[in-house]
Formats: C-alpha cells, structure tokens, sequence
C-alpha cells in the first residue's frame, strides 16, 4: 500500500489484525491460542493463567467448557518441580508475588465475576482448593518471567538483524518526539493539517496508523519510551520533582539512552524532560542537555522565544558541533501541542504561524455533542479533569475552530523543525547514514465524547504517530502504511538494534524493524492486541489526582475488532465492537445478542490474561 491521505486498514496482504471472535473459531483453536502445542511454560505463564481463571468468564456451559479446557493445559504444568504441586489459587498468586519483582507488594484490582469464577471452578474441580497460603514456603527452584518460545524468537531476531543490515554499520538516530500528538495531526492522514516534512519522512519510509501507548500520559509514557517497558513494571506513576525517575526499578544504565553513551555514542537532548530540573543521572544519558519545561514561550538572553523555535535552534547546535568522527543520538523533545494548561490561549503558537488555517473551517467531531458526553460512564461529571479542560478549549464551535487552528499552527511549525534538522543532515552527509524517527508520548481528545486531554483507552487518546524512515528499509516498502500494532514499548529495543547494541533483557518490547525487513513473516508472529493500563499506582482507590471522579483508573484489552475497558476503582466494565462502532459511541456490554456475549467472555479471559502477563514484565 502506498501512502495516503487517509487512515487504512488494509495491509499489503490484505486485512490484517481482524481477530475471531469465540463464536468464529473452535474451543480448540481457543485452547491452542493460548497454550499452543508446546508443553513448556514459565512461572510467568502459570499465574497469568490463573488470574485469567479468576476474573473471567461467566457461569455458562460454554464458560466451564472454556474453563475446563484451561485448567487440563495448567494442570500438565502445575508441578514446578518434581516436589511441589501447585494447588490453590492463592497458593499460585503468592508464588508470583513473592517471585516476580513486578507483582511484589502489590494488590491486584478484585473484578466483579472473580466470586462466579471461584465457584465455577470449584464445582468442577473440588481438589482445587481455595484456601489462604499467605506466609507458606513455597520451593520454586527457579523463577523464569520469559516464555521460551519469545526468548528464543527475541534471539533469533537480533542474529537476523546482523546478518540482514550487513551492508550498514551501527546508525546515527534522530528521535523527534511530540507532545500530545494524536494520529489526526498528521498531514499523511488528515488533508486539513500540513505537515509536509513529516510526510516526506513517511514516503521514503513507513507510517504506522496502529502505533499505540500503553499508557497515555505524558511522564510514565516517557519513562516507557526509556525502559522499554510497562508503567507497572518501571513503576514511574507520580511526577516527581527533581528528576523523571524516581525509585526507578531497572537500572538507569540499562535504558535506552545510557545504554547508546556506553557504546560510544554521543548523546543529546534538547526540549521537554518533563522535569523541572534534571537529576544527577542525566549525566550518563546525555553529552549535550538544553532542557525546558512545559511552556509555550521562554526567555533566552533577555529575549522571549518561543519553544518549537529554541528546539530547532538547540538541534541544529548539537547537529553542528559534535564530534565528526563518533556516532550520534539525539532526541529532539518538542512541547507542542500540549496545551499550556489553565492559560488562554490554551494554545500559543509562533506569531508569524497565525496566518496558517485562517480561512479554513476544520469539520466538528463527531463524537463532540452533550448526548455523548452524557452516554459516559456515571462517574464522569463536571469534576473530571478532562471535562474541566474541555470548557474553553472546545466546547463549542468559535472555541473549537480557534484551538483546533492554532493547535494545527503548533504542529506545523514541528514540522518547519523536522525538515530544518534533515536538511542539515543532508548538508553533513549523514542522512543516509541516520534512522529518523517521529513520534509522540501520547494522543489527545479534541472534544470527543465532550472532553479533552488523555489518560483513557479511546482511539484518540492511545494512538499517535509513528513514522519511521530506516536507511536499510528495503526500497519495496518504503512509502506503505503497516496496520500491525506497534507500541511505546517497541520505541527502545528498535533504536538499540538499530545501533547494533544488545537489547537488555528486561525491554519488553519489540524491533519494529521486523515489519520491514522480513513482513510476511513478521505479521504471522506480530501481537494482534495488548493491554492498556492507567493508573498512579496502588491501591487504585487512592485519593488525590486518582480519585475515580478527578482522573479515573482504567484498564484495557485492545484490538481492532474488539475493546474491553474496565474502570477498577468503581469496578465498572465497558464492551465497544469497534469494527462497526470505530468511533466508540455505543457500550454493548448488556447485549443480549449471543455473539456479543461470547466476545464478551473471550474478551475478559484475554484482557486478565494479559494484563498480568503484561504487569509482570514479560516480552509483549
């Protein structure tokens, strides 16, 4: 597929990523798709299956079919050892906590159907004992949170890099990363905005319409960017007041960016740290930092600058005079177009910019009415936060035009910078030697369902652009659009293979190279959903910036067919069928319609399933 100007979801094969639901494939199918024909787990698999026994699937005769199916496969596995035999639900989950760093000392949200669950079990199952082993020695002889399959496949991939980039030595990278950036801001996708450069980046490389957070907020998305893995895991949940990371739970030398400075690149980053001051840390990240904060405008010299401008002005010194003779890594963190919240203009773009869109009438979203906004769940009131920045921002149609244009300015001029940087890496004669790549920390609601702001698991807010344009990207894939989903927690382990540089092994992320170098094969072995988390830590029910009315927790399962939301703090499930509902207007969570009931149930499986696989750190 060639690029064009509007969102696809076809792939150069056909569909792809369209999923059966359990009415459209067999229970053995089901079975397989979870356990495989292989006999080999990891300690990690057995507690995400337990879990998915816990809090899934209702009492029907299909559930117990589907809960006897499972429990034959854990069975096989049960005994960790050639001593112990793990009996109890409680038994396994205080193993995994006791043994996976992610899960230690933590509280797993209750689900409403975990009761149902417990019972369905045990009527089929009565030696299955539900009974606490709190504070019981239990002989694990080894804790392993990889599947063998995915660790041998993560090998094989970094072999078949070396062998299939042979030609390239380790690049240089330029990272471009926005702020707030949903997929709609973006030339290649939206007629209405222009971002030509950013465009350009796509027709000589690859845009992916399916790139999505697993977290969508700024701080903990760019603590993901860094570890290469789930908030849950790198445990960044709260801003902090001297420096991004704070207690962070993998070492800083093993992320991203000192991970580069080790292996002999020359590191820069200048913009948004997100950080009043950076910490002591930065220094083994980065040779060059010029970093600002949350602003619009600055002062620099006695002059008021605005920031997209010093974010051109400070790449293209770190571009100029770094050392000609060593690699090179620099991150060029733009604040547009995060809006500077609680002032008006929300959004304040370069004066010589507000030309741009003036006689253009942007079209009104759809989703932006006060039906909508009243069709949410019954604890979104007028004290949500993101209803809150709605008033002003976009609720009705003078304010919308004027915000959504200016926000439109904001991102053109990102775009001005982008196409600054690359012609400077023309001007070197690096730019063939450079992987470029544009992004974001998350999406934005511009109205839809009468809010704005992130934070939540809809289609506005969890995808956001990526474009990237690879030196070794075979010349027949340049310019197409890949429809697999591609994450936050990919961004990492690509730079680092890329630079030809071991992918530690806590990342828990893809090499998105593998779309392009080798598709077929890729898309027969690439992720077809995951899972979506938001919360600033445990217990959910916590009171501050986290109480259910203010900025509620949530929960997810994403896929192109189908999304699963769960609201934990009050305990609050949603169902969409996104295939005819692309645009989430209508929770069917209380169909009565067979199919919808059975997505239903296979839905809650996958969603436990993965989100303790997920939250455990395991390769996603």
């Amino acid at each position: 597929m060639t690029l064009t100007s509007s969102i696809s979801t076809d792939s150069t094969n056909g569909k792809v990523g369209q999923l059966e639901t359990p009415n459209q494939r067999s229970m053995a199918t089901e079975r397989s798709f979870l356990f495989g024909s292989r006999r080999v787990f990891t300690f990690a698999m057995l507690a995400g299956v337990l879990i998915f026994l816990m809090g899934s699937l209702s009492v029907s005769m299909q559930s117990q079919q589907y809960i006897e199916a499972l429990y034959s496969g854990l069975s096989a596995v049960a005994s960790l050892n050639n001593s112990t035999t793990l009996k109890s639900v409680e038994e396994l989950t205080y193993v995994a906590q006791q043994h996976s760093p992610g899960l230690t000392g933590r509280t797993l949200p209750e689900h409403p159907h975990e009761t149902r669950i417990r019972q369905a079990i045990h009527s089929h199952y009565p030696h299955f004992e539900h009974h606490s082993v709190r504070g019981k020695v239990v002989d694990v002889t080894q804790n392993v949170n990889r599947i063998e399959e995915l660790s041998l496949t993560r090998k094989k991939n970094v072999t078949y890099m070396e062998v299939k980039d042979e030609d390239h030595g380790p690049l240089n990278v330029v990272l471009f990363y926005a702020d707030d950036w949903t997929l709609k801001v973006l030339g290649a996708l939206n007629p209405h905005v222009k971002t030509p450069n950013i465009d350009q980046m796509a027709k000589n490389g690859m845009l992916f319409p399916y790139n999505c957070v697993t977290t969508s907020i700024c701080w903990i998305s760019r603590a993901t960017l860094v570890t290469g893995v789930y908030a849950a895991v790198h445990q960044q949940l709260k801003i902090a007041h001297n420096s991004l990371f704070n207690n962070l739970t993998i070492p800083w030398t093993e992320t991203l960016f000192p991970q580069l400075k080790k292996h002999g690149y020359y590191t820069g980053l200048v913009g948004k740290w997100h950080a009043p001051s950076p910490g002591k840390e930065m220094k083994l990240a980065f040779d060059v930092m010029n970093i600002y904060y949350g602003r619009h405008w600055e002062l620099r010299n006695g002059q008021r600058r605005h920031v997209t401008d010093l974010n051109g002005e400070d790449a293209l010194n770190f571009l100029r005079s770094r050392p000609k003779d060593q690699k090179f890594a620099l991150k060029v963190s733009f604040f547009a177009t995060h809006a500077q919240d609680y002032t008006i203009p929300a959004y304040s773009p370069m004066n010589e910019s507000m030309s741009l869109y003036e006689d253009d009438d942007i079209p009104w979203v759809q989703t932006n009415t006060e039906q909508h906004w009243k069709d949410l769940p019954w604890f979104f009131d007028n004290r949500n936060e993101g209803r809150r920045r709605y008033i002003g921002r976009f609720d009705t149609p003078d304010n919308y035009q004027y915000n959504i244009k200016c926000l439109y300015r904001m991102a053109t001029e990102v775009d001005s910078v982008v196409g600054e940087v690359i012609d400077e890496l023309k001007r070197q004669g690096v730019y063939d030697k450079t992987l470029l790549i544009f992004t974001t920390d998350n999406g934005n609601l511009h109205g839809e369902h009468g809010l704005a702001e992130k934070w939540y698991p809809w289609e506005e807010s969890i995808r956001v652009p990526l474009v990237i344009q690879d030196p070794r990207m075979p010349a027949t894939e340049r310019g197409k659009v890949n429809d697999e989903f591609t994450l936050s927690v990919d961004l990492a382990p690509t730079i680092l293979s890329a630079a030809k540089i071991p992918i530690p092994s806590h990342m828990q992320g893809r090499d998105i190279a593998e779309l392009y170098f080798d598709p077929h094969q890729a898309t027969v072995s690439w992720r077809k959903d995951f899972f979506y988390e938001w919360s600033q830590g445990e217990p959910v029910e916590a009171v501050g910036h986290n109480e259910y009315y203010h900025i509620p927790a949530v929960f997810a399962l994403i896929r192109k067919d189908w999304k699963y939301f769960y609201w934990p703090q009050v305990k609050v499930e949603q169902l969409f069928q996104i295939e005819n509902d692309p645009y989430e207007q209508r929770d069917v969570l209380n169909s009565t319609a067979q199919t919808t009931q059975e997505a239903l149930d296979f839905m809650r499986a996958r969603y436990f399933f993965l989100k303790n696989y997920s939250q455990m750190g395991n390769p996603v």
